[in-house]
């Protein structure tokens, strides 16, 4: 073989994929240069499935963190998701594509799933009920969620007691205070330290039942302060015959100083929503977000009935749709492309990237 043959050889062998024994990738995103390992995960899809990115090892994973309300940038992320999905080719099967929302509070399974299918839109949408679980995922995928919202969004996830004040000239604070101890039913020592972690440390109230002081307010000879508890069947302050000090305080025990010279109709309730739900937003968008068997009856947005008992079809504004229409989020937008190894390998930043790069890369992981 002459030498000539032997070179033309050579060239032709590396121009054909394999021949070298060994290809370099060509990434056209942010590539990783030491590749570290992509966090964990187990959220609710929009089928209301548990959804975790262990599951996939061996599959390269697109994941993305949109929000379905986003006016603009995120609605092309899921463009060029769909896009990316729909060109992927033969390479479908070692392939998935994940969008994580940073909206937990609108984007429920139930919102995700009537929005994925008005789009065509195939893939999972995850999400979680719990907001602690949510920003778990964005911490650890560090991604900067501005989600002050989540606060009066999401449902509360530890168990609150509620210690409120009337004073004399009928106006009030409410507290609502961790419980200590829920696993073991109890939340304060007694009603004495209650009062004290709920006035003195959470409210910043000054304090001193003995000298008949709560705040501005001394007891005198003409008014004085009578301790009440919430009776929660009948939905009313009862007198309570106990002295504080001796009252145990449990998941369900929520007491109130009210001036004896106070309109105790004034007096806010012992729970929000009737017990049977939590409320969502502030000021005139408060309202009810009842429990699953319970609705909002009629204008009456602050208390949950029976699902199925109200007769009342009010045609007023609903706060709901005026709280959720509050807030746009503020975040860092990137889109992970992870490989076979559950390892972050590419990253494509904001939205001014070409979909057919990332396509590109995507097929490239897919064939390693």
């Amino acid at each position: 073989m002459s030498d000539s043959t032997k070179a033309a050889l050579v060239v032709l062998c590396f121009l054909l994929a394999g021949c070298s024994g060994s290809e370099e990738l060509v990434i056209l995103g942010i590539e990783y240069k030491d590749p570290p390992e992509a966090p964990d995960f187990t959220l609710e899809n929009q089928f209301g499935e548990d959804v975790s990115l262990s599951s996939f090892d061996g599959k390269v994973v697109v994941v993305a963190f949109i929000y379905t309300s986003c006016p603009d940038v995120c609605l092309i992320i899921s463009s060029n998701l769909d896009y990316a999905k729909q060109n992927i080719g033969e390479h479908a099967d070692m392939v998935e594509f994940v969008s994580i929302t940073i909206d937990p509070a609108r984007d429920t399974t139930s919102h995700l799933l009537e929005w994925t299918s008005a789009r065509g839109y195939e893939w999972n949408h995850l999400t979680h009920e719990r907001g602690s679980v949510m920003q778990a995922v964005w911490d650890e995928w560090n991604v900067v969620v501005d989600a002050e919202h989540i606060a009066n969004s999401l449902p509360p996830e530890e168990a609150l007691v509620r210690f409120a004040v009337l004073y004399p000239d009928n106006s009030s604070i409410v507290t609502d205070n961790p419980c200590q101890d829920p696993f073991n039913l109890t939340c304060y020592e007694n009603g004495d330290e209650f009062a004290s972690y709920a006035l003195i440390e959470n409210a910043g109230t000054n304090y001193d039942i003995g000298n008949g002081t709560i705040g501005n307010w001394t007891s005198d000879g003409s008014w004085s302060w009578i301790l009440h508890y919430w009776d929660a069947i009948n939905e009313t302050w009862g007198e309570m015959e106990e002295d504080l000090s001796a009252v145990e305080v449990g998941t369900s025990t929520h007491l109130a100083w009210i001036a004896s010279n106070a309109n105790i109709s004034n007096m806010p309730p012992g729970v929000d929503c009737s017990g049977k739900g939590w409320v969502m937003g502030t000021g005139t968008s408060a309202h009810c977000m009842c429990d699953e068997g319970w609705e909002r009856q009629g204008d009456d947005w602050l208390s949950c009935i029976t699902e199925g008992s109200s007769s009342d079809s009010s045609n007023h504004s609903d706060p709901h749709e005026e709280s959720l229409g509050e807030y746009e989020i503020g975040h860092s937008t990137v889109t992970f492309i992870i490989d076979k190894e559950q390892r972050k390998r590419v990253a494509y930043s904001g939205i001014q990237w070409d979909v057919n790069d990332f396509l590109h890369d995507v097929k490239t992981l897919a064939n390693e």
